[in-house]
């Protein structure tokens, strides 16, 4: 779980417990009466991220699975009931959690960024399952009119930074790895815009305003004060004054052949900071294998694997009930949830028949994400993530 107690956390946090209680009940039901939920709901705390983990070991299975202690190192028996922990978890030892370090990124204040570690055993393998929340796109101006790669090599550094760690705490030992969560991970700018605007022209939207001015959060963006993005001006009637220009708005439009009439009835697509609106929305979520191959990100971790992906797009889903099975012209749509894995626990899922690597609630509401899950039902394996 990413956002745990969701966007408007301070008044929904309180909710939490019973929900989780519910999803309890729901799987004991179903035979799995072991199990543990961490949950990071201190939302006051200087080092909280927001994340949750759920873990659930059916009857069947329970003699077989250890817990590990971080504090000892060593494996212990999981007691067969189900228990919640949601204050105090820094001290918890079954897990290891942290935020990532400030200077990441020290211009921006990403408050609920981190990953939560616990490792289990079964039948005397080790298995690390790790729950990352990664940095999102800020500004959907600064990937086009700036540097593309400016997020995504942020969150090259965030992951690293997460592998390293559980090498460093791995004790020489080749565990079995399974990292998944809201990774954030987006399409290659620059061939998805190249293919969805094949033809058009690009327009720029400005906005001029003085260094004394009054400049809201939306004007002062990582957009509008990187260098590249501001021109310095004289005017007759300001001479003493610099007047900036920053980008506001990018429209891709396709004149009428031959002529070059610049007609804003034409316009493709329109990207704001917080806005990506296509001209054939529907198009964008029908014909989403055409742009699979601008999914590249993960290919930034050698050491990690994955499934081949078979399911639309993870995010950016309509957060209204009545409106569910649309996609929100807020964003690029984009697989932001994953679950990679080492080789190791590549290799031990490929073996396997009938697995499934899918999304889950395509066709009801669940928030602007989509669960991903990986499904073995015969070995009673079961990864989910993504409630955000």
């Amino acid at each position: 779980m990413q956002e745990v107690g969701g966007k408007n956390y301070e008044t929904c946090t309180i909710q939490v417990p019973g929900f989780i209680n519910t999803i309890a009940n729901l799987f004991q039901s179903l035979g799995y009466t072991t199990g543990r939920a961490y949950l990071d709901l201190d939302f006051d705390t200087p080092d909280t991220y927001a994340l949750g983990s759920l873990y659930f070991v059916k009857d069947s299975c329970k003699l077989s699975v250890e817990q590990y202690d971080f504090k000892t190192g060593r494996f212990g028996k999981l007691e067969p009931n189900f228990d919640m922990i949601t204050e105090d978890l820094s001290k918890c030892s079954k897990l290891r959690k942290a935020k990532f370090p400030k200077y990441f990124w020290p211009t921006i204040r990403w408050t609920r960024k981190g990953y939560m570690h616990c490792r289990f055993k079964f039948n005397k393998t080790p298995f690390d399952f790790v729950n990352v929340h990664l940095f999102h796109d800020d500004s959907n101006i600064a990937l086009v009119h700036e540097n593309p790669s400016l997020y995504s090599e942020n969150r090259k550094r965030a992951l690293d930074f997460v592998i390293e760690e559980l090498r460093r705490t791995e004790e020489n030992q080749n565990n079995t790895l399974f990292l998944f969560g809201d990774l954030n991970f987006r399409l290659d700018p620059a061939s998805f815009l190249n293919r969805i605007t094949e033809g058009a022209d690009q327009r720029h939207d400005s906005v001029v305003f003085t260094e004394s001015d009054d400049i809201d959060d939306e004007t002062t963006s990582l957009a509008s004060v990187e260098p590249n993005t501001i021109d310095l001006l004289k005017s007759d009637d300001r001479k003493d004054e610099c007047l900036r220009r920053t980008v506001s708005a990018i429209e891709f439009r396709r004149s009428p052949n031959p002529s070059k009439v610049d007609i804003q009835s034409n316009c493709v697509l329109r990207i704001e900071k917080k806005r990506f609106d296509y001209f054939n929305h529907m198009r964008l979520l029908k014909e989403w294998e055409c742009y699979l191959e601008d999914d590249k990100e993960a290919l930034n971790f050698p050491s990690l694997r994955e499934l081949k992906i078979h399911f639309p797009p993870t995010y950016p889903w309509s957060e209204d009930p009545e409106d569910s099975e649309m996609l929100m012209k807020t964003r690029a749509p984009a697989w932001c949830d994953r679950i990679l894995m080492n080789s190791r626990a590549y290799d031990m899922v490929c073996t396997l028949e009938n697995v499934v690597y899918d999304s889950i609630g395509k066709d009801v509401c669940m928030g602007d994400h989509k669960v991903v899950s990986i499904c073995h039902f015969s070995f009673s394996f079961l990864i989910r993530l993504g409630w955000t």
